[in-house]
C-alpha cells in the first residue's frame, strides 16, 4: 500500500486522506508521498545537479589529505577551514563548472555539448584545488572585463594639423 513506508501519525493521516479522496485519485496522491529523490531536479540550469556533490567531494578529499599529511604537527587554526571545506567545495565546484561552460561558449561560435562527466571532473578538481578555482575566475574575468587592446605608441601620435593659408 502507498503509506507502508510511512510511520506513526503520518501513516494514519495518509490512509485517512486516501480513503477520503477515493480510489480514482489514489495514483495522483501517490506522487505526493514519493521520496525526495524523485522531486530533486536533475539540472541546475545548464549544469547537472551532481556538480555540487562532486565539488564538495573534491574539497573533502583535499581536507582529508591535509589531515593525514599534517597529523603529527596539527595546527588547530585550520579546524574551521576543514569544517567549512565541503561547503566551499560545493560552491567553488559549482561556480567553477559554470565558468568552465561560459569559457567554452566564449571560445566557440558553434553550439557546445559537454558530457556530464566533464562537468563532474571540473567540479571535483576545482573543489579539491581552490587555487585553481581562483585562477579560473581570474582568467574568465580577464576575458570578459579585460580592457580593449592598447595601441602602440607610434599609432597614438597625432598627425600635425596644417595651418590655414594666410
Amino acid at each position: 500500500m502507498l503509506g507502508d513506508h510511512l510511520v506513526g501519525p503520518c501513516r494514519v493521516v495518509a490512509n485517512l486522506l486516501l480513503e477520503a479522496i477515493g480510489t480514482h485519485q489514489h495514483l495522483a496522491m501517490e506522487s505526493l508521498f514519493r521520496s525526495p529523490r524523485h522531486a530533486t531536479p536533475t539540472n541546475l540550469g545548464p549544469l547537472p545537479v551532481g556538480v555540487v556533490w562532486f565539488g564538495a567531494t573534491g574539497a573533502v578529499v583535499a581536507s582529508m589529505r591535509g589531515i593525514f599529511y599534517h597529523n603529527d604537527k596539527w595546527d588547530s587554526s585550520y579546524n574551521y577551514w576543514h569544517i567549512s571545506r565541503p561547503f566551499l567545495g560545493a560552491v567553488t565546484g559549482s561556480v567553477g563548472a559554470l565558468l568552465y561552460l561560459v569559457s567554452l561558449h566564449l571560445g566557440s561560435s558553434s553550439p557546445i555539448t559537454v558530457n556530464r562527466a566533464t562537468f563532474y571532473a571540473v567540479a571535483f578538481v576545482l573543489g579539491f584545488a581552490d587555487i585553481a578555482f581562483v585562477e579560473l575566475l581570474r582568467n574568465v574575468t580577464d576575458v570578459i572585463i579585460k580592457p580593449g587592446q592598447k595601441t602602440s605608441p607610434t599609432s597614438q601620435q597625432k598627425t600635425p594639423v596644417e595651418k590655414p593659408p594666410t
